[in-house]
């Protein structure tokens, strides 16, 4: 293997995949980038089983081959150099040597054909989105996974497709969030499939801010077609909750208020919450809403009034501010409506406008006060 590439151009394309090496692992290929020079490409490839990162930049080969070397070495050196003209060539004993301006370096590399194998995805189904779209299905509802290894089908997003609509879907059990697209050029059969909050932080880092995605959903693996990168994920197999069954199906009262003086005021008056529970209360009337929190332990409290309109006479509710914050964060208008059934009942919030194809929906449970 012998080819020649600019520093910056390796560079850009080796950023993309070096955060995919695995820390610690009992399989020490894993440690490793697959560099494969050919048909004037250079493919850099890393793994941790889970989730594998494939990156293509264009190069000058003069002899096509490939290499699997120390992944973090590589990246180390390559980003201490500059903005340089770099020649690489690796021999038959898979010793790779670089040499630029500067001077030369010799890694010692290691057989890629012991190198693990991309994913084969199997009964394949296809999703095209563009690149706005699909961070924003994945970016408003990412936050409400699950942390809790014992439930690993709520440590994922859930993504839902068929009639020509794709919803993505996440819960930890206190919170819910809902996003919605639909499109005629979705597909019309029904599928789902659960993906890591890991490997959606990756699609979320490498999608352009224009552009087209194409999704292929296999058996066990997904397939996230970028601009110059592909990820493949392992889906997590396990059934995902109903989460329709959590949605009321009776509404109360409703409240719409400016979502973003809402969040700037549950901001500031969570500051003198129980760092324990950071609970806030709002008591709700036809007018106003007042925000209000106190810390009993160290004499802290705080009260804020903000303009709402609320087709009830008098309510009373509180929420753990931190999830509250997280919900009013993503919601995508200005103004937000808050539609509630009881004060132990959870609550959905959504916007009052959104985007003729899309969908959002948010869902919160409430703390239960002692006095209500």
């Amino acid at each position: 293997m012998k080819f020649t590439i600019q520093r910056d151009e390796i560079y850009e394309a080796l950023q993309k995949v070096v955060s995919v090496i695995p820390q610690r692992s009992t399989i020490a290929m894993t440690q490793n980038i697959l560099l494969r020079a050919e048909n004037g490409q250079l493919e850099l490839m890393t793994t941790d089983l889970e989730i594998t990162m494939v990156s293509h930049v264009s190069a000058q080969i003069e002899v096509e081959g490939a290499i699997a070397v120390p992944g973090r070495l590589f990246h180390d050196i390559i980003r201490e150099l500059p903005n340089v003209s770099l020649m690489f060539e690796a021999n038959s004993n898979f010793r790779l040597k670089l040499r630029s301006d500067f001077g030369q370096y010799k890694i010692s590399g290691e057989n890629p054909a012991d190198f693990p194998q991309k994913p084969l995805l199997d009964e394949v189904k296809e999703i095209v989105l563009p690149n706005d779209i699909l961070r924003r299905l994945i970016d408003n509802t990412i936050f409400a996974c699950s942390t809790d290894e014992l439930r690993p089908a709520l440590t994922g997003v859930f993504f839902e497709v068929g009639k020509q609509k794709i919803k993505t879907v996440a819960t930890d059990g206190h919170r819910l969030a809902m996003m919605g697209y639909h499109d005629e050029g979705l597909p019309q059969d029904s599928f789902s499939a659960i993906l890591s909050t890991r490997a959606l932080n990756f699609v979320l880092r490498n999608l352009a801010q224009e552009g087209i995605a194409s999704v292929l959903m296999g058996d066990k693996h997904a397939l996230f077609n970028m601009e110059n990168t592909r990820l493949y994920a392992r889906l997590i197999e396990d059934m995902y909750v109903d989460y329709n069954r959590v949605l009321p199906a009776e509404i109360n009262f409703e409240m719409v208020i400016d979502a973003g003086s809402f969040l700037s005021s549950v901001k500031r008056v969570s500051l003198f919450s129980n760092p324990i529970t950071a609970q806030v209360v709002l008591k709700i009337s036809p007018e106003q809403v007042v925000v209000q929190a106190e810390d009993m332990d160290y004499g802290g409290e705080a009260k804020e009034s903000i303009p709402c309109q609320f087709n009830g006479e008098e309510f009373m509710i509180g929420f753990n501010s931190r999830y509250l914050q997280n919900i009013l964060r993503h919601i995508d208008s200005e103004q937000l409506v808050m539609r509630l059934v009881r004060p132990d009942h959870a609550v959905l919030i959504n916007p009052t406008e959104a985007p003729e194809q899309e969908e959002q929906l948010m869902l919160l449970m409430p703390i239960r006060l002692e006095n209500v």
